[in-house]
């Protein structure tokens, strides 16, 4: 306290600051609060662009995916859209290696061209999950630049471990009948 009245020159200063104290909370709440919603409105726009193919079934999402959000937060654009799908993806993937728990594990793979012509291999593991039950998970496709037994090889290796997966936990391996997967000799099967 200081010594003077209340209308002191000290009093005054000091009642100023208490003032203006008091405002910058109102400021950094109603802040805190506005930027708490902007995350928020973000978030729903980001589960409805996700969910898109519910768009024309709930007038919630409808409104969310395009008429209600901001132009510069649509989350249309094409590399916004494959970012999403890119993090869709490596979260499914994760949850498959979670349920797997380091158990062996089954490796299916085939090769075959797609529309374009260009070669592309599936991976599905096929394991035991946590209930006894025997489940089937694609965890990816991938592009390749050669089908020799080798090459295959190579790029199973290392989508794997792209996974934190190893070949010594494969315990069967199924293919199709092509001799670059099935060959006694050099066929994918003998190399793994």
């Amino acid at each position: 306290m200081h010594i003077g009245g209340l209308s002191s020159i000290h009093n005054q200063a000091k009642k100023k600051c208490e003032d203006l104290m008091q405002q910058k909370q109102s400021i950094q709440t109603a802040f805190h609060r506005k930027s708490t919603q902007t995350k928020l409105k973000h978030r729903h726009r980001l589960k409805a662009s996700i969910e898109v193919w519910y768009a024309k079934r709930c007038d919630k999402i409808r409104d969310l995916v395009l008429e209600k959000a901001p132009k510069n937060d649509k989350l249309t654009s094409h590399k916004i859209q494959k970012d999403i799908v890119t993090a869709c993806k490596l979260e499914t993937i994760k949850a498959i290696i979670e349920d797997l728990n380091g158990d062996n594990f089954a490796l299916l793979v085939d090769e075959s061209c797609d529309i374009s012509r260009k070669e592309q291999m599936v991976i599905v593991l096929r394991y035991i999950d946590r209930m006894r039950s025997m489940v089937e998970q694609f965890i990816g496709i991938v592009h390749i630049h050669g089908t020799s037994a080798l090459c295959l090889k190579e790029v199973i290796v290392n989508y794997l471990a792209q996974h934190s997966l190893s070949l010594s936990y494969v315990r069967v391996q199924c293919y199709d009948g092509a001799s670059n997967m099935q060959g006694d000799l050099s066929g994918i099967k003998t190399l793994i």
